[in-house]
């Protein structure tokens, strides 16, 4: 099956995915007294999986990033990176999929908003598995959100980021298994979480480790993960995986002067991200 035939007969998977990727809109005023203020935000995730005991018969990668940054009066800078690769091989052992993502912003002054949004992810298409057959892999991944700012009073810094894998039979287009960290940072804001979800075909290696620091003028949300995904078929399963990770930052010091201006020119930034997510999204369908 070519990747052309795979686009038209599973669209809906490229287009969950792309959908997920949306960037934050301010829309609250911070009346801010004038300052020099320094702000800092960072979100970033890898994942691999490896060991497979089954190859797919096609596969797919993305990988996109978007950054935007405004000063009136200060400094700031964003980047953005994405790569994603999945390699097959005839020895099943040798198969692998790997992709990472990492958003960071800083920014320094009195009037400043930067944002930065990266996106990847692999996608294997119809891994056959016969009846009574035991499909299965490993996978391990790193999640990392960080926010530092200065003045509270002046200032914010957001990060926040998902990672998630899914199997669908796809044949039927149902979901089979899933596993996920969502996590977020609001410096400064009560609005701080991280979250792990499985099902029960995963098993995490109990070496896995979390550290959060919530509160204050430094946060951050840290983890690792190991584990093995093993699922018993009892029927022949065509299965489709498909891995995803986002991870986005916001750094801003607005003046009350000038947070018309920024929330309009956030407003333009999410009008220019749906565009071009639509013409991506044209393109593979």
């Amino acid at each position: 099956m070519t990747q052309e035939d795979c686009m038209k007969r599973y669209p809906q998977h490229i287009k969950r995915i792309l959908l997920m990727v949306t960037p934050a809109i301010a829309t609250s005023m911070l009346a801010a007294l004038p300052s020099q203020a320094a702000t800092f935000g960072s979100s970033e995730a890898t994942f691999n999986i490896q060991n497979f005991n089954r190859n797919p018969l096609s596969i797919r990668t993305i990988a996109d990033t978007v950054t935007n940054t405004i000063s009136t009066n200060g400094q700031v800078n964003t980047n953005a990176n994405a790569n994603a690769n999945f390699q097959v091989d005839p020895n099943y052992a040798l198969t692998f999929a790997s992709n990472s993502s990492t958003s960071k912003a800083q920014g320094q002054g009195s009037s400043y908003f930067g944002e930065g949004q990266s996106f990847a992810a692999v996608l294997g298409y119809d891994f056959l598995v016969q009846p009574g057959e035991t499909f299965f892999f490993d996978f391990n991944g790193l999640f990392d959100l960080k926010t530092s700012i200065d003045n509270p009073t002046a200032e914010n810094a957001t990060a926040n980021g998902l990672l998630k894998f899914e199997l669908y039979d796809s044949e039927s287009n149902s979901l089979l298994d899933s596993f996920s960290i969502v996590g977020n940072l609001a410096t400064p804001g009560k609005d701080d979480a991280v979250e792990l979800k499985y099902s029960s075909s995963i098993t995490l290696d109990p070496a896995q480790t979390f550290n959060t620091s919530f509160g204050g003028t430094q946060e951050f949300a840290q983890g690792t993960v190991k584990g093995k995904y093993s699922r018993t078929f009892d029927k022949l399963t065509y299965l489709t995986l498909v891995e995803t990770k986002t991870n986005q930052v916001r750094v801003q010091a607005p003046e009350p002067s000038v947070v018309f201006g920024l929330l309009f020119s956030c407003a333009m930034l999410g009008i220019t991200w749906k565009r071009k997510r639509k013409g991506v999204l044209s393109a593979l369908t």
